[in-house]
């Protein structure tokens, strides 16, 4: 699934060997368009047959742009949620964007790495539980 429009490219895949979520973003998103994410993600989870919170996500932001103060309040909201993923693993190669994805991101089962590889061996290394970034 991908939703693109005047500035705003997301796409949802799934692993359910893995039980993975994978969501890749980029350019800059709507509080609506957060909303809608969240939802496709679910709808995702379900597909896989998975129970919401029985699954991993992996989030690529190496092409995400900073988002706007309201927008990240809107990821922070969401990611606290019930249905939140067993780990969560995101990536970026931009060090403002690992600063603002901290600030977001405020779970213990939530690192942000570097690379896609680092993400990938924390979200599926259950005796690694160690800060990363």
């Amino acid at each position: 699934m991908s939703r693109q429009g005047r500035r705003a490219l997301y796409t949802i895949t799934t692993d359910s060997d893995r039980k993975l979520v994978t969501i890749k973003i980029t350019g800059l998103i709507s509080t609506r368009e957060v909303e809608q994410l969240y939802r496709e993600e679910h709808a995702a989870i379900r597909r896989m047959g998975c129970w919401l919170g029985d699954h991993y996500a992996l989030v690529d932001l190496t092409e995400c742009k900073l988002q706007l103060q309201d927008v990240a309040a809107a990821f922070q909201q969401q990611m606290s949620s019930s249905a939140k993923a067993k780990r969560l693993a995101l990536f970026t190669g931009s060090s403002l964007s690992r600063m603002q994805v901290r600030r977001i991101t405020q779970r213990d089962n939530a690192q942000i790495f570097a690379t896609q590889e680092e993400a990938e061996n924390w979200l599926f290394n259950a005796d690694d539980l160690s800060a990363a970034a």
